[in-house]
């Protein structure tokens, strides 16, 4: 099986040769359909945001149903295709919003090598998708990445670099982060330190922020230099206090997935285990914009839950849990 996905690694380096040639702009550029619905922001300034890494959202009715069931007002998502042949050349963001009847827009990542057909480029990125306008959206590309890792990585060769995708939907200033996995914590710090950096900007500063997902914390939360910075900086995680037995992937026992919020008040959060859609499990939280920001004593995490109890899926019996305050 691995020298079967090492020839199959080794045959997208054809793509070099096949595939448009996309520069970093062209990369992280912003596509979508950002205010197709004009729905106005809450009044009680209640919001749910769900942040999920889809796995490139291949196994699309499975992520499809799992987000409808969730309900949210904004969907922060991670590892999303657009034209890419794994996930059967899905616009994966545009797929998802017209079949939730959101609002939606992505901006690629990386430029996936030998994944194209028809020279049209193959991109894997993050995407917002909300029941509200988006505004101002921009992809933040990260100074420091791992170049090496990825632009000569024969086996999944591609084109630009990680990021964060910066809008605004509902009266929040979101930062859409898919944090470096190649290297370790004190890179990682680097990048979310050029999130902080470009939040402090005079226009973005006293925001209500919500920053989430995929950071792919390396230590146990109470360890994590990235979680510690974070505090340190005002924000506090929307989940609830720090917990090493917070499983938010199927293969790491500590969390990789976070929803950090400030300049707000959080109220309940919960992963959800939704089987056979992700390697990545989806995060949920309930935060009121315009409430000044409580302690971890106020407001109590929910516990993991699996996706019966949650999302009463099809063919599964909902169980006394119920969904968190809109």
């Amino acid at each position: 099986m691995k020298t079967l996905v090492m020839i199959l690694g080794l045959f997208r380096l054809t793509g070099y040769a096949t595939d448009p040639l996309l520069d970093s702009a062209q990369v992280h550029a912003i596509v979508g359909e950002p205010s197709r619905i004009d729905h106005a922001p809450p009044a009680n300034g209640q919001l749910k945001v769900v942040s999920w890494n889809i796995a490139q959202g291949a196994r699309y009715e499975r992520v499809r149903d799992a987000l409808k069931a969730l309900d949210a007002d904004v969907y922060l998502l991670q590892e999303v295709d657009m034209d890419v042949r794994r996930s059967d050349y899905r616009k994966v963001a545009k797929d998802l919003a017209d079949d939730l009847g959101l609002n939606w827009v992505f901006a690629g990542e990386f430029q996936e090598i030998g994944q194209s057909r028809r020279n049209i480029p193959a991109l894997t990125g993050q995407a917002v998708l909300s029941r509200y306008p988006i505004h101002n959206a921009f992809a933040l590309s990260f100074e420091n990445q791992a170049r090496l890792r990825w632009n000569l990585d024969p086996f999944q060769p591609r084109r630009g670099g990680r990021m964060a995708l910066r809008a605004e939907s509902g009266g929040v200033l979101v930062y859409n982060a898919h944090i470096e996995s190649a290297k370790d914590d004190r890179f990682r710090h680097k990048q979310v330190d050029e999130v902080l950096f470009d939040r402090v900007d005079s226009d973005r500063a006293n925001l209500p922020v919500v920053f989430a997902g995929d950071f792919n914390t390396g230590n146990v939360p109470d360890k994590s230099p990235i979680v510690r910075c974070l505090i340190d900086e005002g924000f506090v995680d929307a989940l609830g206090a720090l917990d090493a037995g917070r499983r938010t992937s199927v293969n790491h026992p500590q969390p990789l997935d976070w929803i950090f919020i400030s300049n707000m008040a959080p109220h309940e959060g919960r992963v959800i285990e939704v089987p056979k859609a992700s390697d990545h499990f989806p995060l949920e939280a309930a935060v009121t914009i315009g409430a000044p920001p409580i302690g971890f004593a106020a407001y109590k995490r929910r516990p993991h839950v699996s996706v019966g109890a949650a999302l009463a899926l099809p063919g599964r019996a909902a169980e006394q849990d119920p969904p968190l305050p809109r």
